[in-house]
């Protein structure tokens, strides 16, 4: 029996380490990767088909988010994720994104309102790829967070957004949540349209709310059947 496995496609150079964190973490959020499993550096490069710079890189970003330790003699390991720091990064992640969308229904010009209601649009044909369909959907916020017009904000957002990012492209690869947050995005889209800022925020905190509850539902799910091997 050929009990050989597709190698993923080699990253782009550019962006091989970001990209290579983004994997690991989706895998470890989604359990295909356990507390305990040893990363290393030379198989990770093989597999994905980079040098062990990117990997020792991505690593490094992951011990920094918690998802990953390091201890002497035993290497970087998946430390887990736990319910409460989950919580917290999603509690946290919900209050950007909502002074976000607030500040931009009031600040966003009708060039960046045409984007984002283009986005808005190839979403809707990306409904059955999640994949494709999370890209947009990180585009979908990217213009929120420039439309606040506030350095400051968006350089917060960002900031927590490395580390959030993946975590909340597992609800939507995993559990296939796009029609749902493709909904939301629409009421969330229409607000910014009126410039209506109460109702933007109360729009964004609906879709963070879905998003969080539908992760935290993985995770006891996962959790639940790590327990049970």
């Amino acid at each position: 029996m050929d009990k050989r496995v597709d190698k993923p496609a080699p990253l782009a150079f550019s962006t091989r380490a970001e990209k290579l964190r983004e994997k690991l973490t989706e895998e470890i959020i989604g359990g295909a990767l356990a507390p305990g499993t040893k990363l290393d550096e030379q198989e990770l490069a093989n597999r994905y088909g980079v040098s062990r710079t990117p990997v020792r890189e991505a690593i490094r970003q992951l011990i920094a988010t918690g998802l990953v330790q390091s201890r002497p003699h035993r290497g970087a390991t998946v430390a887990g994720f736990s319910s409460e720091r989950l919580t917290e990064y999603l509690e946290v992640a919900t209050e950007i994104e909502i002074a976000c969308v607030r500040l931009a229904a009031t600040k966003m010009n009708a060039e960046e309102l045409a984007h984002i209601a283009a986005l808005h649009a190839k979403m809707g044909d990306m409904l059955n790829d999640p994949n494709r369909f999370s890209v947009l959907n990180d585009q979908f916020h990217e213009a929120i967070f420039v439309g606040t017009h506030n350095g400051v904000l968006v350089e917060m957002a960002h900031a927590l957004q490395v580390r959030t990012r993946p975590i909340f492209r597992v609800q939507l690869t995993i559990s296939l949540r796009t029609r749902q947050s493709y909904a939301e995005h629409e009421k969330i889209l229409a607000a910014l349209l009126r410039g209506d800022a109460a109702s933007a925020e109360l729009a964004m905190r609906v879709h963070m709310q879905a998003s969080t509850l539908e992760l935290e539902r993985l995770h006891r799910s996962i959790s639940a059947s790590s327990k049970d091997k």
